[in-house]
């Protein structure tokens, strides 16, 4: 390895390259935003660092010596590859594995992806999608994952997104049958989950009587229960301000206005280590304002 003691500094290297490519201290100084006068120091510094000149001073300006020559090739050699290296590292550095639970990903993160690349044009997200309540990091390569649930989790850094508020959501042509919350004991309830929590809470939550909140169809996945209520086949239960897409568009509605919260909540979590990657700041502050504006 070369010694620290035979590399000049370098701020020298870099008086010494815009020197010989403007031919002039003076235009130098002017491109690096110093005084003629440092631009000058700085080179006469490098050549006493060598012990012999690199320039000759001109009428017309400056002339490389034979020595100044050798040393601007390799120079700018150095530098385009520590450019090269600093370009790969930053690159790799703003690339955020993120794991997003699936229907936030397709309902909610998905439009708003355009968006996203406008404001952070230098981020590579790259998205995968699963359903977790217990963030484990010691079983994912992922940087970061938001997950479900009550934030309360040990060994990692954790901000809240959005609190979850439950209401009951299904189709235009479903809700004309639903004239008071009692008329669910009428249709099919739609389940995101085995635990059959979420109608409960519901249910309990606004007060509804004789509706049996453990009746009813039961999915593996939010989006499949949503689906089946798009279609008509009974009423599901999720937070309409990550559907926001589906209720424009009048795919599904909201026949009651009571909204109950969950308990649970959607957090973006991430390992201590992972706190300095270059990128994750970023995503954190986005995500942050995207959530807020919709709580």
């Amino acid at each position: 390895m070369t010694p620290r003691s035979t590399l000049p500094p370098l701020q020298n290297l870099q008086a010494f390259v815009a020197a010989a490519e403007a031919g002039s201290f003076t235009q130098a100084a002017s491109a690096m935003h110093l005084t003629q006068g440092a631009v000058s120091r700085q080179v006469l510094a490098l050549e006493a660092h060598f012990g012999c000149a690199l320039f000759t001073r001109q009428a017309r300006g400056l002339a490389l010596t034979s020595e100044g020559a050798v040393l601007l090739a390799a120079v700018r050699e150095a530098l385009a590859g520590i450019g090269a290296a600093s370009a790969a590292i930053r690159r790799q550095a703003a690339v955020i594995n993120l794991q997003v639970p699936p229907t936030l990903a397709a309902r909610w993160l998905l439009p708003r992806l355009p968006r996203l690349r406008q404001a952070l044009p230098d981020l590579e997200l790259r998205i995968s999608t699963n359903w977790t309540d217990a963030p484990d990091f010691a079983r994912s390569s992922v940087d970061a994952i938001i997950a479900h649930g009550h934030g309360r989790w040990p060994d990692v850094d954790q901000v809240l997104l959005m609190r979850e508020r439950l209401t009951p959501m299904c189709s235009r042509a479903m809700a004309t049958r639903l004239k008071t919350p009692a008329d669910l004991a009428k249709v099919e309830l739609l389940h995101p989950g085995p635990e059959r929590r979420e109608w409960r809470r519901w249910l309990d939550g606004a007060g509804v009587e004789g509706v049996d909140g453990a009746s009813g169809h039961v999915f593996d996945t939010l989006d499949l229960a949503l689906s089946a209520a798009m279609r008509g086949q009974g009423v599901a239960i999720a937070d309409p301000r990550m559907l926001q897409e589906l209720v424009a568009d009048g795919m599904l509605v909201t026949p009651f206005g009571a909204q109950v919260g969950s308990g649970n909540g959607y957090f973006l979590t991430w390992p201590p280590a992972h706190g300095s990657k270059r990128g994750l700041n970023e995503l954190r502050a986005w995500l942050s304002k995207e959530f807020s504006s919709r709580r």
